[in-house]
């Protein structure tokens, strides 16, 4: 494992551990949380990001500064907020629950659609940290839609593989 993928795990530590201390619910989604998922780091990551409810999204910038986070300017704070400790970047992006337990996002991305129980209970594993984790399904349905958004791009490699994986795992079965 190389020095910034080390970094990253430990912000993920920081997050968990700050975040928890204020009772604050948070979900690792990208590609961290399929490592999480797959209970193994399978690839250098430029990021590190997760969710949390747009009602928190104030505690949270507190939490982390307070942790030692420096808030970057760089996102709509409607939709998310971009982070540093070192060179290593994580964000934090803001969904609205429902009472019927669908989500809506704000902004650029208010055209997406995550399925019931994106953001329950589901953790993974990190080198021998667990984590929460938005679901598999909820991951699937993010990668799949991306290309149709009205800001979506083009799927990379990386993202054609990550469906494939979360197919597997969304299904209930064992990733190879």
């Amino acid at each position: 494992m190389n020095t910034h993928t080390e970094a990253q795990l430990e912000v993920i530590r920081l997050v968990d551990r700050t975040l928890g201390s204020h009772n604050i619910r948070w979900w690792l989604f990208g590609g961290w949380a399929l490592d999480a998922l797959l209970g193994d780091v399978t690839r250098d990551h430029g990021d590190i990001e997760f969710w949390v409810e747009r009602k928190d999204s104030v505690a949270v910038l507190d939490a982390l500064m307070g942790a030692g986070a420096m808030p970057m300017d760089t996102q709509p704070i409607e939709e998310s907020r971009e982070y540093t400790i070192g060179d290593v970047w994580f964000s934090s992006a803001y969904f609205d629950r429902d009472l019927d337990d669908t989500y809506r996002l704000d902004g650029r991305w208010s055209d997406w659609s995550f399925p019931g129980g994106s953001f329950s209970e589901d953790t993974g594993e990190l080198a021998g940290m667990r984590v929460p984790v938005m679901s598999a399904a909820g991951m699937l349905a993010m990668k799949q839609q991306y290309p149709t958004l009205r800001n979506g791009k083009p799927l990379r490699e990386k993202d054609v593989r990550d469906i494939a994986l979360l197919t597997v795992l969304a299904a209930g079965r064992r990733a190879r």
